[in-house]
């Protein structure tokens, strides 16, 4: 019996082109279905992707794709994932993984026809296919073809790890369901796996198990966190208020520890005021994160009553209410900023440092002298 072949193929064309070809997906009609009302239940879950090459850890997007978000925590928590592998691999673009024939290695040959039409209707939504996106795998009308068949996706998913020009198509067709908060690397890595001319793994990249968990850190395990920000002044320490603003703590915790701000600098002194870190342009030439993938996405701002009083630090609320990796530091009192940027944490030590780069001489608000963050630790 021949079996219809997975979109793959097309998502390889999309995202690093063959002899400067690409392909336009037609459009196709979607689902309206009211979401499920358990949607709500996802919200503060993620999953914990235990691979041969280290851990992938994926946050869901359950409201903008609840359907996507629940199949694929039943297949976790049913064990579906365990021993299948990333059985399609794209070096630095994306990595494709959830097909259930790939727990035997005999049936390498149906690669990628497994775990497809569960019955899932399509859940395209705003969420775009960047680095970091977690998209569902559609089913080709038939072999060979580069059209797909509508509300087709199952357990099977891909990992983006670069975009493209091409990208906007697949935002159009395929749904985003969930994002890499961690492991980006470990994705990375996996996607320079020895493969055939079609991107079909040629060693065994095996998914151990894939674990449902609460977020983490906690809110609990963010209030012991103690945060060292190595400067080229000096140290300065921070405690979070995870409390008041847990995702915005969680999403600093996740830069840090990814090494985001490790070679960055105080790129912004505004009038004594406010210190400002996160223009990645800073980076220095040989720095390996020029080097390196980032799931860099936009949070909601949070609402904080915490005031904008020397010490406090804040992610910086963008026109369109959302925050990124932007953060600055007050070093003086400044209510005209209250409630227009989200506080997650407080200087606990080395206020002394920060009024070193407060007194920088600057041009305009660019401090002349380099202020480099050489690394953020956490404790």
């Amino acid at each position: 019996m021949r079996v219809a072949r997975t979109l793959f193929v097309v998502l390889v064309y999309l995202t690093i082109g063959v002899s400067g070809r690409s392909f336009d997906l037609p459009a196709v009609a979607r689902e309206t279905e009211p979401a499920p009302q358990t949607a709500g239940e996802y919200d503060n879950l993620e999953a914990v992707l235990d691979t041969a090459s280290g851990q992938i850890v994926i946050e869901f997007f359950p409201k903008d794709a609840p359907r996507h978000v629940e199949s694929f925590v039943k297949n976790a928590r049913d064990g579906a994932y365990d021993g299948t592998t990333f059985h399609r691999v794209v070096k630095n673009a994306l990595i494709q993984g959830g097909d259930p024939l790939s727990k035997n290695p005999r049936d390498r040959a149906r690669y990628g026809t497994g775990g497809l039409n569960a019955g899932i209707p399509d859940e395209v939504n705003k969420n775009k296919h960047v680095p970091g996106a977690v998209s569902c795998v559609l089913q080709s009308v038939r072999a060979g073809s580069s059209d797909v068949k509508p509300g087709t996706s199952g357990s099977q998913f891909f990992i983006i790890l670069n975009a493209s020009t091409a990208q906007s198509n697949l935002d159009s067709i395929f749904t985003v369901f969930g994002r890499v908060v961690e492991g980006m690397d470990v994705a990375s890595s996996i996607s320079t796996s020895p493969a055939s001319a079609a991107g079909v793994a040629t060693e065994r990249i095996e998914i151990k198990k894939v674990t449902i968990r609460e977020k983490t850190p906690t809110v609990e395990q963010m209030k012991a966190i103690r945060i060292t920000i190595e400067t080229s002044l000096g140290n300065i320490k921070l405690q979070l208020l995870p409390e008041s603003a847990p995702l915005t703590s969680r999403a600093f915790v996740r830069y840090a520890k990814a090494g985001l701000y490790d070679g960055t600098t105080f790129f912004r002194v505004s009038q004594k005021y406010f210190l400002e870190v996160g223009y990645l342009e800073d980076w220095p030439q040989d720095s390996s994160n020029r080097k390196r993938q980032f799931s860099l996405w936009p949070v909601a701002a949070e609402k904080s009553n915490a005031k904008q009083e020397r010490g406090t630090v804040s992610m910086r609320v963008a026109p369109d209410g959302t925050t990124s990796w932007y953060f600055f530091i007050t070093s003086k009192d400044n209510p005209a900023l209250d409630g227009k940027h989200v506080a997650f944490a407080k200087v606990a030590e080395g206020m002394d440092v920060v009024d070193k780069i407060a007194d920088a001489e600057v041009d305009g608000d660019k401090p002349k002298q380099r202020v480099e963050i050489k690394k953020i630790s956490l404790q």
